[in-house]
């Protein structure tokens, strides 16, 4: 699996990680403190943008965010019957 991370400029960083290995929210906290490091002192503010995954919403992850000061913007809701041009 390819986990990569983009920002407005391109790539911030990608990881290849071991065929069957599954995103916990141990996993996520960890690459989150990578991604940090190499953002660290390159940017000011931070507004990190994320879907409503299982890892992504857990209580170490969502600490994990407030202790790093960044910004979560809100997930548009999801509506099989809309085009995302609607």
């Amino acid at each position: 699996m390819l986990s990569v991370w983009l920002g407005a400029k391109g790539i911030i960083h990608w990881e290849l990680l071991p065929t069957g290995c599954t995103i916990t929210a141990d996993l996520y906290c960890k690459q989150l403190n990578r991604v940090a490091a190499k953002l660290q002192g390159k940017q000011d503010k931070i507004n990190f943008l994320h879907d409503n995954a299982r890892p992504h919403i857990a209580k170490s992850t969502r600490e994990k965010l407030l202790k790093l000061g960044w910004i979560t913007v809100p997930h548009p809701p999801y509506s099989p019957d809309l085009a995302p041009t609607d």
